[in-house]
């Protein structure tokens, strides 16, 4: 198997591809050179140098849907053309992060389910089998007509807070009550209680307000705050301030993607201690002191050679 990248997360790829080297018997998985520009009418356009290592091999695409979404959708629709016409022999997708994921449902009469919009477009015949990394809504997989797969980043977070934190004076939050299924199972398998925030948000302007705490006590504790993705930071600004007033030690904010889509100068300056968050989206190199990335290509690549 030979690895493209778009041009969304190529630090990502290339880490997939020396996990995968490091842990097959041949190690012979190579990068396909691409060359991405645009026309002068802004039309997106793609070019694969070497047929040699598309022609006949399954191919592995690597593209995370973030900012800019729309141009990251269609440029994987081009590189996926291009491959079929190459010959290649079958292809993979690894979407880290789908972006439109959050768009799972129609909260207002007259909008679209842009979740199931995009995974009609990406559900193309040459696609052999898509991979997502931990959705929203565990139901979106059901919205795309190709195999696909959901795949979880738990076991590597886990990993890092025992090796960081004191378990034993830690206790686990849900940012609020759609969030306490994934945090209950993340609770239960670090053997630690839950509390919920009772939050609220205004759909039209996206105010995030956090309320009160139903659970135990966190006073001097370590609280982990876990959800899937933090897109402009509100709920991790609102989360941290009322944790601290309730007399929590440290919050430290795990979310799988980390969109930022408002910068991270705000974070900076909150109550929130510590935001772990993966490589689903690239990050600039020290973006924030309080910013922890991890790296997910593990997760991909285990399950690629399974």
């Amino acid at each position: 198997m030979n690895f493209i990248s778009g041009s969304s997360n190529p630090q990502l790829t290339e880490k997939i591809v020396e996990k995968i080297n490091n842990l097959s018997a041949d190690g012979k998985a190579q990068l396909i050179p691409l060359e991405i520009s645009k026309f002068a009418n802004d039309e997106k356009r793609v070019w694969i140098k070497n047929k040699e290592l598309v022609h006949k091999q399954e191919v592995c695409l690597v593209q995370s849907f973030n900012a800019p979404v729309d141009e990251h959708v269609v440029e994987t629709l081009l590189i996926v053309d291009a491959l079929e016409r190459l010959g290649a022999k079958s292809v993979t997708l690894i979407i880290p992060w789908l972006g439109y994921s959050l768009q799972d449902k129609v909260f207002r009469p007259g909008e679209a389910i842009a979740a199931k919009v995009i995974a009609n477009i990406i559900s193309q015949p040459f696609i052999n089998r898509i991979f997502l990394l931990d959705l929203h809504n565990s139901s979106i997989p059901g919205f795309f007509s190709v195999p696909t797969h959901h795949l979880f980043a738990d076991a590597i977070v886990i990993e890092h807070l025992q090796k960081n934190l004191d378990l034993s004076q830690t206790i686990v939050a849900s940012p609020d009550f759609g969030g306490i299924k994934r945090a209950r199972i993340f609770a239960e398998k670090v053997g630690l209680d839950l509390v919920n925030i009772d939050k609220s948000r205004n759909l039209k302007t996206g105010q995030v307000i956090a309320h009160e705490l139903h659970g135990p006590s966190v006073e001097n504790k370590t609280v982990i705050v876990i959800d899937d993705v933090i897109v402009s930071g509100s709920t991790v600004i609102e989360s941290a301030k009322l944790l601290k007033k309730m007399g929590a030690k440290q919050v430290y904010f795990v979310a799988s993607h980390g969109v930022f889509c408002q910068g991270l100068s705000k974070l900076e300056k909150s109550a929130v201690d510590q935001i772990v968050i993966s490589n689903s989206i690239q990050q600039k190199p020290n973006s924030s002191s309080k910013l922890t990335v991890l790296d997910i290509s593990s997760i991909f690549a285990q399950e690629l050679l399974a």
